[in-house]
């Protein structure tokens, strides 16, 4: 363990430097803040080249820095360090713009959706830049703003699978409500469940169901919960479990009809309701929830949400009469819909969804347009490690 890349990896998750020895008092408390987890301050000096004494961590110290910064265990760690992805000096300025843009303070609960917006835009570039989202990650998980307006407003559902849940753990670290702890859970549900992980599925889904006082939550969590019991009842072949849990579904519904139908909102949480059952292959349950989206709820952008929901939203009522054999409007509801305008939190996952309708709607099994298809669709599973979704 090399001190100039621990230190580094260290302030990362910090969200900021430690120029001098002293400050490492403060370190071990916000360690023991974040992870509950004790390593005191003179440990911490050897850890971080302040003090050189030839006393090596112990194994117990490499354990804790390592869930610190965001990873199961030591070994994840050092293999982090091996390759030697870690920049001092990269993008200052931009950096220190985008940390600029988060440090407001929010005057009221009203949702500001240009500045939302705006937040969408600066999340699409931290996003696309792995080195910048590295440097960046201990003040994102940190702020209050950008744990609202990053972590929880965009979701980065293409890489649960592939380095994005180390940064949502070390969110998960800082902000520690009911909410937060849900929310989170059921995303590292959703990449074991999305790569074939059922051991880890069965793990946080214990986690999941045990967070209580959650009935004021938003949808979206609330939802997620239900879609992580009725996918994990549907990997183990537990039909009373759906069943169960397919009742539960109906049942929130009904809870959201006087708060969220007379708002005329975008129906958040039949959204991924329809997904949740898509995917089980349920579609006479998906369209029942399609049907109250589309007479109870907003049907159309009016510009008080993010560009790409309705476009997603169409997606999978595609797939869902598709499946229901009207194959035709299928067609008609994809022909209309621009794949480049759908929702890009979930871009790569709902374009994987789009190849394989597409795939199955191809008559001729050998023809040039399906061999692509097959062609885009393999390298998007491998791109994002969702082997759940291969055909």
């Amino acid at each position: 363990m090399q001190n100039d890349d621990i230190k580094k990896l260290v302030e990362t998750r910090y969200g900021k430097n430690i120029a001098f020895s002293n400050e490492c008092e403060e370190l071990s408390m916000h360690i023991k803040k974040s992870i509950q987890a004790i390593i005191s301050p003179q440990t911490l000096r050897r850890l971080l080249g302040f003090i050189d004494d030839g006393v090596l961590p112990s194994k117990r110290t490499q354990h804790y820095i390592s869930v610190y910064c965001g990873f199961q265990n030591y070994q994840e760690l050092a293999k982090k360090l091996s390759n030697k992805t870690i920049e001092t000096e990269s993008g200052k300025d931009e950096i220190s713009l985008i940390k600029q843009f988060y440090n407001i303070e929010l005057s009221d609960n009203t949702i500001d959706i240009n500045y939302q917006r705006a937040c969408g835009n600066i999340a699409k570039i931290i996003l696309k830049n792995p080195k910048l989202f590295e440097e960046l990650s201990g003040y994102l998980s940190k702020n209050p703003v950008s744990q609202v307006y990053f972590f929880e407003r965009f979701p980065f559902i293409p890489g649960l699978c592939n380095g994005y849940v180390i940064h949502l753990k070390k969110y998960l670290q800082e902000k520690k409500t009911t909410e937060a702890k849900l929310f989170a859970n059921c995303l590292f549900f959703l990449g074991a469940y999305l790569s074939c992980n059922l051991k880890d599925q069965k793990k946080y889904l214990d986690i999941i169901n045990a967070i209580q006082n959650i009935d004021k939550l938003h949808p979206f969590p609330i939802a997620r919960k239900i879609m992580s019991n009725i996918l994990y009842s549907f990997q183990v072949g537990d039909t009373e479990s759906i069943r169960h849990w397919t009742k539960k579904a109906f049942e929130q519904e009904i809870k959201y009809q006087t708060e969220w139908k007379s708002r005329n909102i975008f129906p958040f949480y039949h959204y991924l309701m329809v997904d949740c059952f898509n995917l089980i292959g349920d579609y006479e349950t998906s369209m029942k929830f399609i049907k109250i989206a589309e007479l109870d709820y907003k049907s159309y952008n009016d510009g008080t949400i993010e560009t790409g929901y309705y476009e997603s939203f169409d997606l999978m009522k595609a797939i869902c009469i598709y499946h229901l054999g009207e194959k035709n409007d299928a067609k008609r509801i994809l022909n209309r819909t621009d794949s480049s305008a759908l929702q890009f939190t979930f871009y790569e996952y709902h374009l994987i969804h789009r190849l394989r309708l597409e795939i199955k709607m191809c008559s001729n099994a050998s023809s040039v347009k399906k061999q692509k298809l097959q062609k885009a669709l393999a390298d998007l599973i491998i791109k994002t490690g969702f082997t759940q979704l291969a055909l």
